[in-house]
């Protein structure tokens, strides 16, 4: 008997979809005749053209993607023997990168944004946090009810002549704290070539 009920359940949704695709919109004024045709193919897009962005849908500055790759790697690369993730993010805070090597676990990269994330928020290193939350109140506040941010070492801002335009942030050092040191390698790697 359930069969039968979802069975009923999907036509009727799949019929109602079918039936909303065809009504035209209210009170938008719909072309005479049948478009099929009348409009020709999309002329195709260059290889190497970026795709449409939506109106709505910003680009906020940051590293560029070629240089936090490098950077990533040579946070890597100095913290060799350990299971690191590196998190590169963007002026407003999105992602730019992730980077998780082989036998990394994706905890680190997501520990590694909230450093990040810390980071950008102060426009300090990350573990400087507890200072500054002990001094404002409202910081504090913010801080506290937000679990993207952390009181670790391993996050810096990525600051060019003069503005914070992302961060970078190592998670998975280990105990002896030398995150901070992995974050300062890879920015060091690339930092007189951030624009």
């Amino acid at each position: 008997m359930k069969p039968l009920i979802y069975s009923a359940l999907a036509f009727n949704l799949v019929s109602g979809a079918a039936a909303l695709a065809q009504t035209p919109a209210a009170g938008v004024p719909q072309p005479a005749g049948d478009l099929q045709g009348m409009l020709g193919p999309t002329p195709p897009r260059a290889p190497d053209a970026p795709a449409p962005r939506g109106p709505d849908m910003t680009v906020a500055r940051g590293p560029a993607i070629d240089l936090a790759y490098e950077a990533a790697k040579a946070a890597i690369a100095s913290c060799a023997g350990k299971h690191i993730g590196v998190a590169i993010i963007d002026q407003t805070g999105r992602p730019k990168l992730y980077y998780i090597p082989d036998g990394s676990s994706g905890d680190h990269a997501f520990m590694a944004f909230r450093k990040a994330n810390t980071a950008l928020l102060i426009k300090a290193p990350s573990e400087q946090i507890v200072a500054r939350t002990a001094a404002d109140k409202d910081l504090a506040a913010k801080v506290y009810s937000n679990p993207n941010y952390i009181s670790f070492g391993g996050g810096l801002p990525i600051i060019v002549k003069g503005e914070v335009i992302g961060a970078i942030g190592v998670s998975g050092g280990g105990p002896e704290g030398i995150d901070t040191g992995c974050a300062v390698a890879g920015l060091n790697a690339v930092q007189d070539r951030l624009k």
